[in-house]
């Protein structure tokens, strides 16, 4: 059962979030291997509290999924974002690029886990989850990455 492959560790604070995680969560093939958490933080070695919108294992990767609900246009490239909405323009750093460093800072924690210790870990591939209604992708090439 999917209730039993996906754990909630704390509900989401805003509705669009838990509109995406329930998204997700209906989407998730439901076989043995595949688990998920949402919502979580951990403290990473450097002391950093790191949040995670989910973690996904799969057979053969762990995706951690950055949900991104802003609405409108995202144009740009590999290192920022520019958001369109309502005539406003928003640039950011690529959102991946903070999911990356997550990902580095969770992956030593789980090899230091006792069900860990022994097994290939596979390294923790990055996402985005762009889950507002209407988005408008206009990334293309590396900037399209992991989206």
């Amino acid at each position: 059962m999917i209730s039993q492959r996906w754990v909630a560790v704390t509900e989401p604070q805003f509705p669009w979030d838990r509109a995406a995680l329930t998204y997700l969560r209906e989407r998730l093939l439901d076989q043995e291997a595949f688990r998920a958490w949402s919502n979580f933080e951990f403290i990473a070695a450097d002391g950093s509290i790191n949040e995670v919108d989910l973690l996904v294992v799969s057979l053969d990767k762990i995706y951690l999924v950055e949900i991104n609900s802003r609405p409108g246009r995202v144009s740009g490239d590999a290192g920022a974002w520019t958001w369109t909405h309502e005539g406003r323009h928003v640039t950011e750093d690529n959102p991946l690029l903070l999911a990356n460093r997550r990902a580095k800072k969770l992956k030593p924690l789980l090899l230091h886990q006792s069900a860990l210790r022994h097994a290939r870990t596979p390294d923790i591939e990055p996402s985005i989850f762009p889950s507002a209604l209407g988005f408008q992708c206009d990334l293309s090439g590396a900037a399209r990455t992991g989206v």
